[in-house]
């Protein structure tokens, strides 16, 4: 995208909104720059009156003129800086909702495609950036534009030949900071890029620290880090560099202007041609004029880091998922079994990358009956968690059809389809809020009573009312305030409260003890009555009472049947088992549900 199409978008989707702001920074920048101009224009009255004439009547009126003009100009200086900044904020705080929004709506497939870290970059590197680009650009362009043209009409009225001799140069000015803006842009977007890769070092490191504190790997994720820091430093250091430049280049410039003036001022003196009060106020006019000039020189620095970092904001913005409902989906309305939540796979296939090969599902096709409980058995990589993607819509099948009570699950809308669902992962996921927040999140409309009977069937509710806050205490990040039995029993509350009509289980109680366990057993059992569940198993003990069973192997279902059928078959179930399911070992599982 252009820097001209980038700068007219921030202007008609954030900017025009805050017109009131913006009308009153206008106005207190014509103030100022007015302010500025006429503290110029003060001069001439003062050395003419006070100097030459040596009025005492002006002796007050002046200093007092000159002390009013400049108290005003304070105040409007700081009352459009307030303004520019506060209109600068909200932009930046509109832009991150926007960015969010449509990050959190995009599917998997373009999530997993760039790592967190790079989004992190996005909503707070290039953010300030575009920020700094909004609030500068605009005090740049504002008051530095009219307190420029203010100056340069007095200095004409003054002496218009002086006058012509001081603008000559503008052209080159702008030349010279056209050439610099652009250096800045190409390395303040490397510099971007190398943010977003620090990021992506730092989060990993912290996602990863109990592994790095396990193998000593201080040292190579420290490594790893100077390196990013040292590329991220050396793009961001010709940015210093390239910015610096701007205005002493101004000032060459400016040198050029002053010294042809003094000359030209001199030579009119020499030839008693000049009239000193009004040399004087020109002078003055000509000197505060330079520093617009030198903060307009820094003008293309702040905008084209700005609108590089716009740009990609605008690239997260502008991303659309691929997986979104069809024109005309409707609800889907799943009822209770044995009524509803029929399930049905019909001859799907997929793969993750559209270039790979091997097949994450391959011609599956499976019948679930309304109030079944399913499980799903196998290697690693067989498939399993795919079956729950695809059902979920996190992904699309690349062929075949899905279907919930014969209704083609991209028939429907994506938010019926998933709050008929309730999924309770391996890995429980909690967000830093509190125990009651977390579980409510199954069901936001849910009470205090039903939130803590979820809890009490989860068999969470005792440890809960332990906690120095009860269901008020926060869970820390990642819930790692709470054990992983403690999280995972606060996760399967989630669920629960949802009261969804198909449940998903990737392993819902691997992280309990045998006591825990036992009582969230008995509540799955309960909460698996009349609903269709799915369960990926590693342990006997959610497998030997499974309506049927599916074993999968590099994508397709090789077996199904009980546990007796499949064991007196002697294939690959009767491996695993033999073989152990997970660390556990099934003999360990058998022996608790015996």
């Amino acid at each position: 995208m252009r820097t001209g199409a980038i700068v007219a978008r921030l202007f008609h989707d954030y900017i025009k909104g805050q017109w009131p702001a913006l009308a009153a920074a206008i106005v207190c920048m014509l103030i100022t720059s007015a302010m500025t101009m006429t503290l110029a224009w003060i001069v001439q009255p003062a050395v003419k009156e006070l100097f030459f004439h040596k009025n005492a009547s002006m002796l007050t009126i002046i200093p007092l003129a000159a002390l009013g003009v400049l108290w005003v100009r304070a105040a409007s200086f700081y009352a459009q800086q307030t303004l520019v900044g506060t209109l600068g904020e909200r932009v930046v705080a509109a832009a991150q909702r926007d960015m969010f929004d449509n990050l959190i709506r995009r599917d998997l497939a373009s999530l997993n495609a760039v790592h967190s870290g790079q989004f992190v970059s996005n909503f707070l590197y290039d953010a300030t950036l575009m920020r700094d680009a909004i609030s500068k650009g605009l005090a740049a362009i504002g008051m530095e534009s009219v307190q420029l043209v203010g100056l340069a009409g007095l200095m004409i009225y003054q002496d218009w030949k002086l006058a012509v001799l001081s603008v000559i140069v503008l052209p080159l000015v702008a030349w010279a900071m056209e050439r610099i803006g652009s250096s800045v842009r190409r390395a303040a977007s490397r510099g971007m890029v190398e943010t977003g890769n620090l990021t992506t070092a730092l989060s990993e490191a912290l996602d990863g620290r109990r592994i790095v504190k396990a193998y000593g790997l201080e040292e190579h994720v420290s490594v790893r880090a100077d390196v990013r820091i040292a590329e991220r430093l050396r793009h961001l250091l010709k940015v210093v560099r390239t910015s610096a430049a701007a205005i002493p280049t101004a000032d060459v410039f400016a040198g050029i202007v002053t010294a042809g003036t003094l000359f030209y001022a001199g030579y009119q003196t020499i030839h008693n041609e000049l009239d000193l009060s009004r040399f004087a106020s020109f002078l003055t006019a000509m000197l505060l004029a330079q520093q617009p000039v030198r903060n307009l020189s820094q003008l293309w620095a702040f905008v084209s880091s700005g609108v590089t970092a716009a740009s990609r904001v605008f690239a997260v913005i502008d991303a659309k998922p691929e997986i979104v409902d069809v024109p005309n989906a409707k609800p889907l309305l799943i009822a209770r079994a044995p009524r509803g939540g029929a399930i049905q796979f019909k001859d799907v296939s997929f793969a993750y990358r559209a270039d790979n090969a091997a097949q994450a599902l391959d011609h599956v096709t499976l019948d679930i009956a309304p109030g079944q409980k399913i499980a799903l058995v196998g290697p690693s990589g067989a498939g399993k968690t795919t079956i729950f993607n695809l059902l979920l819509r996190f992904y699309d099948s690349d062929s075949g059809t899905i279907a919930i009570d014969g209704a083609d699950i991209r028939s429907v809308t994506l938010q019926s389809l998933r709050a008929g669902i309730a999924l309770v992962t391996q890995e429980p996921v909690l967000f830093d809020e509190t125990v009651a927040e977390n579980i409510l999140l199954g069901r936001p409309q849910a009470s205090q009573d039903e939130i803590e009977a979820a809890a009490k069937a989860a068999a969470a509710h005792d440890f809960i009312k332990a906690l120095p806050e009860g269901y008020g205490t926060r869970v820390g990040e990642a819930g790692m305030k709470l054990s992983g039995g403690q999280r995972q029993r606060v996760a399967i509350a989630r669920a629960m409260l949802r009261n969804a009509p198909i449940l998903l289980l990737d392993e819902a109680t691997s992280a309990l003890d045998t006591e825990s366990e036992r009582q969230v057993q008995d509540a799955l059992a309960a909460l698996m009555k009349s609903r269709t569940t799915i369960v990926i198993a590693h342990r006997l003990s959610t497998v030997q009472d499974a309506d049927r069973i599916h074993v999968l192997d590099k994508g397709r279902i090789v077996e199904s049947g009980t546990h007796g059928e499949l064991m007196a078959r002697g294939g690959l179930y009767a491996r695993l088992y033999q073989n152990n399911l997970d660390d556990t070992g099934m003999a360990v599982a058998e022996s608790r549900t015996a």
